[in-house]
């Protein structure tokens, strides 16, 4: 039972990170599955590789959903590219994303300070930086001979946008703390 629901929770996690991938590399140009499958195998540093299978059935579902469309066909390929319909849901993606892992880190930190258990491995991993982690490498041109000017670009805006995105999540950590700071301290006048 235990396994089967784990299993199942895999797959639509992937399900639904393979949509959000599919969808941005297609927001920049129009493109077909292999080379998508590639881009997402690329943007992941190989961590992450959908079978084709799993990408055509997405790419299909995404297509019906009216999120993207068929631009071309031919015998070999098809290429698809984004409608404003999953412009839209794209955004809208992003932005739950991000409600789901500000909340989930609100979890991770309201355990601790409530004495619940937390898997520390998993806290000490949670909010690591992977951009800026890299971003050393990735202005180094030697470490990206394979690389075409192009992909270094797209590479590096893609990192400078996950940093931007880190830092307005800071900025979010810094704005409760000052709610919580001025509370404490609201309520330290009142016992003074």
């Amino acid at each position: 039972m235990v396994e089967n629901y784990h299993k199942n929770f895999e797959k639509v996690m992937k399900k639904n990170f393979t949509n959000i991938f599919v969808l941005s590399i297609l927001e920049n140009s129009p493109s077909h599955g292999y080379k998508i499958g590639n881009e997402i195998e690329k943007r992941t540093l190989g961590m992450w590789n959908p079978s084709a299978s799993t990408l055509y059935w997405i790419l299909n579902n995404l297509r019906e959903k009216k999120f993207i469309k068929l631009l071309e066909e031919d015998k070999n390929k098809k290429v698809y590219e984004i409608t404003d319909t999953g412009r839209e849901t794209l955004k809208l993606m992003k932005l739950t994303q991000r409600k789901i892992r500000k909340t989930y880190r609100r979890f991770l930190s309201t355990s601790i300070t409530n004495g619940g258990s937390v898997d520390p491995e998993e806290l000490e991993h949670f909010d690591d930086v992977p951009s800026i982690q890299m971003l050393p490498t990735a202005l180094k041109p030697d470490k990206f001979k394979e690389l075409t000017l192009n992909e270094r670009f797209q590479l590096l805006e893609a990192q400078r946008a996950s940093i931007i995105e880190n830092r307005d999540r800071m900025n979010d950590y810094i704005k409760d703390f000052d709610e919580t700071i001025l509370k404490v301290k609201r309520e330290l006048e009142k016992e003074g």
